[in-house]
């Protein structure tokens, strides 16, 4: 069994009630949920939450709701903390039949059915795997070109010690998390509540992680109006007329 597993914590700072603001005519976390509902691979469609709002709306878009304990919903409280207790809620409904869990940003509207059905594909391809990410290759916002304020207010490299070429081809390619699709073994997901094994701050994902590309920014999440705009032009362009994220320059 796949499962998917929305996160969506109410009392939001960033943007009031980022998970169910209203986008391209529906509550944010409502086209996650249709993205799940139109994957070939997922079975059932989970929402861990504490906010009763979006626990109604939740349930009127077709997903089960995990009610999420108050440590989980604090404002500093860990995700993978809070992915992991929802997939063991989760599991105790089904038996403990669940092979993946794909995880979905409840205020991203940025997320389509082949998304999750590939990061499902990836994951299962090969027995080394333990899970898929969307990600975005930087090249002008590469981390050798961070700059940092110092203790006067003036800007210095973030790397210190170190002059990067200005030339962007010479670097090493670098990947950041898009806000889409998470998918992982269940097996790796509890494994790695122990052992923090995962990528960067995203330790319940297991050791080998697999990446799916796309082009930025196709996976912003929401947390301004700027956006919520972002989103609208998104939702037009790309979703409503039925495409797929696009990869490259090219497919945009």
């Amino acid at each position: 069994m796949h499962i998917v597993l929305i996160t969506a914590k109410g009392g939001n700072r960033s943007i009031e009630d980022k998970n169910i603001i209203d986008i391209g005519g529906k509550p944010s976390m409502a086209w996650s949920i249709e993205a799940a509902r139109e994957a070939n691979h997922i079975d059932e469609i989970f929402v861990t939450t504490e906010d009763p709002i979006i626990m109604d709306v939740a349930k009127k878009y077709g997903a089960k709701v995990i009610e999420r304990p108050d440590d989980l919903a604090q404002p500093l409280s860990n995700h993978g903390d809070v992915i992991i207790h929802g997939a063991k809620e989760a599991a105790k409904r089904v038996d403990g039949k669940i092979e993946t869990v794909t995880i979905l940003l409840g205020n991203t509207v940025m997320t389509v059915a082949e998304d999750i059905d590939e990061a499902i594909e990836k994951t299962l391809s090969d027995d080394s795997i333990d899970s898929c990410m969307t990600v975005w290759k930087a090249q002008d916002d590469h981390p050798k070109r961070a700059m940092v304020k110092n203790e006067e207010g003036f800007l210095e490299s973030y790397l210190k010690g170190e002059t990067p070429d200005t030339n962007r081809q010479s670097y090493r390619d670098v990947y950041f998390y898009d806000q889409g699709p998470w998918t992982v073994r269940k097996s790796s997901l509890l494994r790695s509540g122990k052992t923090k094994e995962g990528p960067g701050p995203w330790w319940w994902m297991g050791k080998n992680c697999v990446p799916i590309e796309r082009l930025w920014v196709t996976g912003r999440d929401t947390h301004s109006s700027y956006d919520v705009a972002i989103a609208e032009w998104w939702l037009k362009e790309f979703r409503l007329k039925g495409k797929r994220n696009p990869s490259s320059l090219d497919e945009a």
